[in-house]
């Protein structure tokens, strides 16, 4: 790695420390209201995903530690990590797909409330996300995840499928791109991603008609679990995000003009107000280039 001839070195001036009249009288350290709550000042911690949670989806004393931490500084918000709204496996981030999760959100909301002496407001931020799949071994891929279709047995007439495997793993890189589909290179190259307009599969197919109950459930149990508001997650390529993107070419009424690819994300958002309490806020997170700042009411 390339390094200068000579060390940089540079001292950081603290600056002048406001005075506490100063500070109160600040921005930042007054009040504000999101929808019905307020917050006791304008620090606000966004979500992080610190993978602090069992591979289960419950919460651990690590995950309790992370956040009693930030309270402890008192900051007017702290928004919880993503957190799964579908009871399946995802590693060891947090889930809310189910009751049982309760006891344990339960017990983060309590800790967060008495390491900030209740000064601190506590946001879920819920995610759906589809099927990810890590980049393969190669061997892995074409023993396990390639799916053989009539495109390549044309390619490699007089084989069996099990030959067309190995055929298929002793190619090069310019014979790949030209034996493999866009999709299959692109699975081999960086891994298998689920993708919205994948309607060949019915559980892609029916994301309008299930995703607006599952936001709904989550929201709920957040409500249940004490946390002051909910937060949807709309971005970073996720369900949601991929709904409202212009890559979006779905045939359903959900995919293609950008009307129809607003309508699931209004309908999730209207399904999770309609269903929690008029005290619990909702917002939902974009990416810059879907749409425009998150909101909440």
């Amino acid at each position: 790695m390339w390094r200068p001839a000579q060390r940089l070195r540079f001292t950081a001036s603290a600056g002048r420390v406001p005075t506490a009249a100063e500070a109160a009288a600040s921005r930042l350290f007054s009040s504000i209201d999101v929808g019905p709550v307020s917050l006791a000042q304008r620090t606000w911690v966004p979500a992080m995903v610190p993978w602090r949670a069992t591979d289960d989806g419950y919460v651990t004393e690590d995950v309790i530690a992370w956040y009693e931490r930030f309270a402890r500084g008192m900051p007017g918000a702290i928004v919880v990590e993503a957190t799964g709204i579908r009871d399946v496996p995802s590693g060891p981030l947090l889930r809310i797909g189910h009751d049982r999760f309760l006891p344990g959100l339960t017990r983060l909301v309590e800790t967060v409330r008495r390491a900030s002496e209740g000064r601190t407001r506590l946001f879920i931020q819920l995610i759906d996300f589809l099927a990810i799949r890590r980049r393969p071994e190669p061997k892995k891929f074409f023993e396990r995840f390639l799916a053989i279709t009539d495109r390549h047995r044309a390619a490699l007439p007089g084989l069996s499928d099990d030959d067309i495997r190995s055929r298929l793993a002793a190619m090069g890189e310019e014979e790949l791109a030209r034996m493999l589909t866009a999709r299959e290179l692109e699975a081999l190259q960086f891994g298998y991603r689920e993708r919205v307009t994948d309607m060949q599969h019915a559980h892609i197919r029916e994301l309008p008609q299930v995703l607006p109950g599952l936001f709904a459930d989550a929201a709920i149990r957040a409500e249940q679990a004490g946390f002051d508001g909910v937060e949807l997650h709309y971005a970073h390529a996720y369900t949601m995000a991929s709904f409202l993107s212009r890559t979006n070419t779905r045939d359903d009424g959900y995919g293609g003009a950008r009307e129809n690819r607003l309508r699931l994300p209004l309908e999730v958002f209207a399904e999770v107000r309609r269903r929690v309490s008029g005290n619990l806020p909702s917002a939902a997170a974009f990416s810059p280039t879907n749409a425009s700042p998150a909101a909440a009411t």
